[in-house]
């Protein structure tokens, strides 16, 4: 079991660091091929709509058939897309290799959830979700600020060869020292659970719908950040170097990583949904700063503040999927859950692009606060009460 979660927590990582490298500079990228705001919006939603289609399946496959298969599918596929995205020639091949990183993404992911809570004994799901959620967030808190000064000491192109060679390392982990597991779900007695059917539980029902109101709000926002950050006083952004860019993204991702597994032991002992509830606070407040921000230190704080609140709910969250998705099927609960996110995704980005070319881009971080806000509201409005390690004892 040990050997097992280490080589996913190392190959997520490394998986994770190869995306977090390209992610300061895909906007940037997509700008170079001529995308307006709106195209650069699009870009993001175009993965987020594959990982919506295809996780849910993917999640299914994996309770069916084996996880380890469809984890290193998975990373095959971005290890593919990540040199393909090199050869883009317009703005329109570039939407399609992110649609197809978007089902590599979709395969891997949720699935390397799913096994890690496989291994989780009970009682102790938070704290396995949140030593997974730390490898994701580590992964992503370094990529950026290398994804920034590869793009400031040679070129755009740099951090797709990294993401390459990072991802085809995490499949050879999984390959080597990944065991296979059997099938968890087999026979008529363990039909595979619809999508439906896994949202009339109405605690799985209050995290999709607060995931995806979130993710809207959160997307809204950090589809632009960059953009933001690096462009010029003039056009409405605050005139910053993309290493600067990358050095918020990356702090702010690793102060998160680095309070996970401390949060997924908080959430094995107290009241899940309150720490949910106060990290939906911390993480609209540090939204907030972001537009209000005039220096580099202001946005850092920000930043820190809403990576505060993230770390307080995420592991909360999916301690809560994992012990719920026991009824279901894990690897199907979790990518229904992990699809909300994307789901989320599809609009926010997008939006926020509309939003941009009509107005500016200030405005859109006041959007995403403000949407983060209500997806908190509908959380309190569906969750039922009391959601505590008691509720689960009699699992």
């Amino acid at each position: 079991m040990e050997r097992a979660l280490q080589a996913l927590l190392v190959s997520i990582f490394v998986a994770m660091l190869g995306l977090g490298v390209v992610s300061p500079i895909m906007p940037l990228y997509a700008e170079s091929l001529g995308a307006t705001y709106t195209q650069i919006g699009l870009l993001s939603s175009a993965w987020s709509i594959s990982r919506f289609i295809f996780s849910a399946p993917a999640g299914r496959l994996s309770d069916t058939m084996s996880r380890k298969k469809v984890i290193m599918a998975g990373l095959g596929g971005y290890a593919a897309v990540s040199l393909l995205y090199i050869i883009s020639w317009n703005f329109t091949s570039l939407l399609t290799f992110r649609f197809l990183h978007g089902i590599g993404s979709a395969m891997a992911i949720p699935v390397a959830m799913a096994y890690a809570a496989d291994l989780a004994p009970k009682g102790q799901e938070g704290k396995y979700m949140g030593t997974m959620n730390l490898a994701m967030f580590g992964g992503m808190g370094v990529g950026p600020l290398l994804g920034g000064s590869l793009t400031d000491m040679f070129s755009l192109s740099a951090p797709f060869y990294v993401m390459c060679a990072g991802t085809a390392v995490s499949l050879l982990l999984i390959l080597v020292f990944l065991p296979d597991t059997p099938p968890t779900r087999t026979g008529k007695e363990k039909a595979k659970p619809s999508f439906r059917k896994i949202l009339t539980n109405r605690t799985l029902l209050a995290n999709f719908v607060f995931r995806t109101v979130n993710s809207i709000g959160r997307g809204a926002i950090f589809g632009f950040l960059t953009v933001y950050i690096s462009s010029s006083i003039t056009d409405g952004g605050l005139g910053l170097s993309v290493t600067m860019a990358g050095t918020v993204l990356s702090v702010g991702q690793l102060s998160n990583a680095v309070l996970q597994r401390p949060c997924g032991v908080l959430a094995d002992k107290y009241n899940k949904k309150m720490l949910i509830i106060l990290g939906g606070i911390f993480s609209a407040i540090g939204m907030a700063g972001f537009p209000l921000s005039t220096t580099f230190i202001h946005l850092m704080i920000s930043r820190l503040v809403f990576s505060l609140g993230s770390a307080l709910m995420t592991p909360a969250m999916s301690a809560i999927e994992a012990i719920e998705g026991r009824k279901y099927g894990v690897g199907t609960t979790m990518s229904v859950m992990q699809s909300s996110m994307s789901l989320g995704n599809m609009a926010g980005p997008l939006l926020s692009g509309i939003l941009a070319d009509i107005l500016s881009l200030r405005p859109i971080f006041y959007m995403g606060t403000a949407i983060s806000v209500f997806g908190l509201a509908l959380y309190l409005i569906l969750s039922p009460r009391g959601i505590s390690i008691e509720s689960f004892e009699e699992l």
